[in-house]
């Protein structure tokens, strides 16, 4: 596979990885704000997925499963199956969040650096998602303000793609 090839899979993973965490953020969160914020990031970040591997597809190459186990025990660190649905608090969300919003950042500087060294349709795809991630890195910014300030969520507001 090319380079672009292995670009796209690394950042399919990314993305799959992100609505994993999410999906799990949500089911474990209790403010239904939250919940909304979670749910609507899972699905965001579903959609970044399907983008690149669409992009994947279109260079020849195709998108390998996910290691199921791979992903729990990474997910398994950030959230123990000890914690119960509807059991995170807000000093609880406060650290996911921060941990959302370094994941955040890494995928922003990943797609900013292969934007810039791409080019073509593959350029305007990276910079997209760059600018999407951006977006969620201010929602979760927004929220943890509000989280650290008056300890409430400040919610979700979907981001209108296009």
């Amino acid at each position: 596979m090319t380079d672009a090839g292995d670009i796209l899979a690394a950042a399919i993973e990314f993305e799959r990885f992100g609505k994993e965490y999410y999906m799990r953020f949500h089911e474990l969160v209790k403010d239904p704000k939250a919940k909304a914020l979670m749910k609507g990031l899972a699905h965001d970040e579903e959609e970044h997925a399907e983008l690149l591997t669409r992009q994947l597809e279109t260079l020849g190459g195709a998108v390998a499963g996910s290691s199921r186990e791979i992903l729990e025990k990474g997910l398994e660190k950030i959230f123990p199956h000890r914690m119960l649905k509807d059991s995170i608090e807000t000093r609880d969300a406060i650290s996911a969040i921060k941990l959302g919003i370094e994941t955040e950042q890494r995928s922003i500087n990943f797609y900013a650096q292969h934007a810039e060294s791409s080019s073509g349709e593959l350029k305007e795809v990276f910079g997209k998602l760059e600018r999407m991630e951006r977006e969620h890195l201010q929602l979760l910014r927004e929220n943890l303000e509000h989280l650290q300030d008056d300890g409430v969520w400040y919610g979700y507001v979907p981001i209108l793609e296009g």
